[in-house]
């Protein structure tokens, strides 16, 4: 069963009632995880959530939480058949640094690979129009290909230019 509390309600738990044998846990990728956490948060990424579920089920009542909400949403689901309480946190690590609460953090700086999806992207786009208009027109091609990838990505949920930036060194 799982139902959702606001970053207050944790709070408020994590610092008075905190109930026994519970567990918060950062379903954000480690380098998320390490750049800003909230104190005491373990650090299981999404997509290793299904593997660890049996070391999870020992827990009465299991805290989820992400940057905004969302995975944290999918992790209830991953999470929907065990007979912990699961919670979602609403609003993630955003809605609870915007309260002013206390976070823990790491010496690297982190850019959510969001951020760097739309940097490559934006470059790659201009050095297209740029190489077209000064070299050759048909550079115009670079441009047209990473602008269809973005509408491909906008509409199946799936970018194959995230997945790229996930693998690169600065991201694990």
């Amino acid at each position: 069963m799982s139902h959702s509390i606001s970053v207050r309600e944790l709070k408020k738990i994590l610092d008075t009632d905190k109930p026994a044998n519970t567990i918060l846990i950062d379903v954000r990728t480690a380098p998320e995880h390490k750049a800003t956490h909230i104190k005491g948060a373990v650090n299981i990424p999404l997509n290793e959530l299904e593997a660890r579920k049996a070391e999870l089920e020992k827990y009465d009542t299991i805290f989820l939480h992400c940057r905004s909400g969302g995975r944290s949403r999918s992790a209830c689901n991953v999470l929907s058949d065990i007979k912990s309480n699961i919670v979602n946190v609403e609003g993630g690590i955003l809605e609870w640094q915007s309260e002013g609460f206390a976070v823990e953090k790491g010496k690297s700086f982190y850019l959510p690979l969001i951020q760097q999806v739309h940097i490559l992207a934006g470059a790659l786009v201009s050095l297209g129009a740029i190489l077209a208009l000064t070299i050759n027109p048909q550079w115009v091609i670079l441009s047209l290909f990473i602008g269809l990838g973005l509408v491909f990505a906008g509409i199946t949920g799936w970018c194959g230019m995230a997945k790229m930036l996930e693998l690169m060194p600065w991201n694990k």
